[in-house]
């Protein structure tokens, strides 16, 4: 395993300007573990003296804090070796993690059957091989994310912000999709069937290979999408924008 880069001089500006541990594990993708090392090696570096490093060492039994993006409030809190075990504790306890400021996160595998992030900041998170099926992402921001390999399966999508992000061989069958921005994501062999894409957005969006069996694309726009051997085999596609898409082996009806 390839070790992490932390620049030291940007890490100690982030310390000193009070960013918690969960954000700083968050930003650098550090366990509570790595963060412990990243001060001690600030310290022999003399970028942090003795006394400040005993004001700020991080204590694994310290609660590591969830925040709401928009206001800054702690929405949860709990000690926890990772971001992903603290936002799993979360959701098991029932926490509503709405607005969720969580961005750049690594939630790999994360188990979040039926979690509730409406509106959470998912920017360029890792959520590769997670279960967030029957979860609430209604209007969540989630460009630039990892969702490769991701179970999804009726989860609540509407209005999302997927731009760019990497949904690859992600499972979303039964998905609400309603206006959501999949402009440029990259679906080659996901499962769409019966989701709802009513109005979305899939504007040069890679979907070569995926099932988009039963899906309801009313109104979407597919310009330029790679449709190269999709299936679409009973979808609506009434109103929907296939302009320059790439369409060579698609199944039709």
């Amino acid at each position: 395993m390839s070790k992490k880069f932390v620049d030291a001089q940007e890490a100690w500006r982030d310390i000193a300007s009070g960013m918690d541990d969960a954000a700083l594990m968050r930003k650098y993708n550090l366990s509570m573990a790595g963060l412990i090392n990243l001060f001690m090696r600030l310290r022999d570096s003399g970028t942090i003296t003795p006394s400040e490093l005993e004001a700020r060492m991080p204590n694994p039994a310290t609660k590591l804090k969830i925040r709401n993006q928009f206001t800054d409030e702690v929405i949860f809190r709990e000690s926890a070796q990772s971001v992903k075990d603290l936002v799993e504790r979360a959701i098991g306890f029932g926490v509503d993690l709405a607005e969720a400021d969580l961005a750049g996160a690594n939630l790999f595998g994360l188990k979040g059957a039926g979690a509730g992030l409406s509106e959470a900041g998912l920017f360029r998170v890792n959520l590769g091989d997670a279960d967030l099926s029957r979860a609430v992402l209604f209007r969540a921001e989630l460009s630039n994310a990892v969702l490769k390999g991701a179970t999804l399966r009726s989860a609540e999508l509407s209005e999302a912000n997927l731009f760019s992000a990497d949904i690859s061989s992600g499972d979303l069958a039964g998905a609400s999709l309603v206006r959501a921005n999949l402009d440029e994501a990259n679906l080659t062999n996901a499962d769409l069937s019966n989701a709802d894409l009513t109005e979305a957005r899939l504007v040069g969006a890679n979907l070569s290979a995926a099932n988009l069996s039963g899906a309801k694309l009313v109104g979407a726009d597919l310009e330029g999408a790679d449709l190269t051997s999709a299936k679409l085999e009973t979808a609506d596609l009434d109103g929907a924008d296939l302009t320059s898409a790439k369409l060579a082996n698609t199944v039709l009806d």
